[in-house]
């Protein structure tokens, strides 16, 4: 029996019909669900995301299902960085932490040194926590703890222990400050029942193909931020259901049941949705080599230093440029740059899409500017 063989042209509207942006998915609960997370460093660049894979989503509505609805939830995920999560999948991504060390617990065991003490202090951090509506780093600074900066880091600091073992998300900021809420004060009414470490891996991993793939192991590493020897371990467990296929001449995975979706003729160009895309968009992240989606002379226009990753425009499925806007009185400016001449119908779209923006925003449009592809 022949191997089927798809083209990348396939691979990307197939890509591109399960992440939400050929027909929009129903809710940004769905749309967070679906993407196993929205990259939310930056929260309007979430809002973004989120408005590309919908039918109409502004920022305010984003603000209240976060902080007031709390349908939607901001955690440390995949790659131990901020995502919104769907309420209802936050103990699945616990599970799939739950296995990982802490800064403070890697250090531990390099030096030999002792954890009671910082248990001690997650402790009581974490019954502050229970009694009061929230928590910033001001408040902890102004109580009698011993505790220093990197106690109260972003990045591995106790917050961000509290919130690894499924007790602490991030609510509301206030005057410029991040504050933490305890789950059980946040969401009270929320049933928690997390699966095992192993399942929820594996559950993971066959979400991860069925929004993302066909992919490689070694994209699938690189969104986790899991290692090869693990995600090939799990790879194994899952062999009934991923297989392998051929796309031109790079062997991929794919969910089993997702073959005859891939098998399905794009249309023309014309009928290729033209997007937005904030920075960190999730469709960049999800995959290591990013060769299917921008040509070699253009990644460090979208890639840049310091890990950022620019907004951009896409094109049936390729990156075509970048872009940004800035919030001045009166309204949204917002300036492009295409890496290509673009077509008329193509900068039509374009300009149907910044109109979107401002809206999502709740702000005109003042100017849309155009950076002259040949200039640069």
């Amino acid at each position: 029996m022949n191997t089927q063989i798809w083209n990348h042209t396939q691979l990307r509207w197939h890509q591109l019909r399960c992440q939400g942006f050929v027909s929009p998915l129903a809710t940004p609960e769905a749309v967070a669900s679906q993407l196993i997370g929205v990259q939310a460093q930056i929260v309007p660049a979430a809002g973004l995301a989120l408005w590309n894979r919908l039918a109409a989503f502004t920022a305010a509505e984003l603000s209240e299902r976060l902080y007031a609805q709390r349908s939607l939830v901001k955690l440390w995920g995949q790659r131990h960085t901020l995502h919104l999560y769907a309420r209802e999948d936050w103990a699945l991504l616990y599970a799939a932490q739950a296995d990982l060390k802490s800064y403070w617990e890697r250090e531990a065991r390099k030096t030999g040194a002792s954890l009671t003490e910082l248990e001690a202090l997650v402790s009581t951090v974490e019954a502050l926590l229970r009694e009061r509506d929230d928590l910033g780093r001001s408040d902890l600074r102004a109580t009698e703890l011993a505790l220093d900066e990197t106690h109260l880091s972003g990045w591995g600091g106790i917050f961000s222990i509290l919130a690894r073992r499924g007790l602490a998300c991030h609510a509301q900021p206030r005057a410029g400050e991040a504050r933490m809420a305890h789950r059980t004060r946040w969401l009270p009414e929320m049933a928690w029942d997390p699966p095992a470490v192993e399942q929820a891996n594996l559950t993971l991993m066959k979400q991860y193909f069925a929004t993302y793939g066909p992919a490689t192991l070694q994209d699938f590493a690189y969104w986790r931020g899991r290692t090869l020897t693990e995600v090939r371990r799990w790879a194994v467990l899952l062999a009934d259901e991923l297989v392998q296929v051929q796309v031109e001449a790079q062997t991929m995975l794919a969910l089993r049941t997702a073959l005859p979706e891939l098998d399905l003729v794009p249309p023309e160009a014309e009928a290729w949705p033209v997007k937005l895309l904030g920075r960190f968009d999730p469709l960049l992240l999800s995959i290591k080599d990013k060769s299917q989606l921008i040509a070699p002379e253009h990644y460090q226009r979208v890639w840049r230093p310091a890990g950022h990753i620019e907004a951009t425009v896409l094109v049936a499925g390729r990156l075509a440029g970048t872009w940004r806007y800035e919030r001045r009185q009166g309204g949204l400016v917002l300036t492009i740059a295409p890496f290509e001449p673009l077509s008329a119908r193509v900068r039509q779209s374009v300009e149907a899409q910044a109109e979107g923006v401002a809206t999502h925003f709740g702000l005109a449009l003042v100017t849309l500017n155009w950076v002259s592809a040949k200039a640069r």
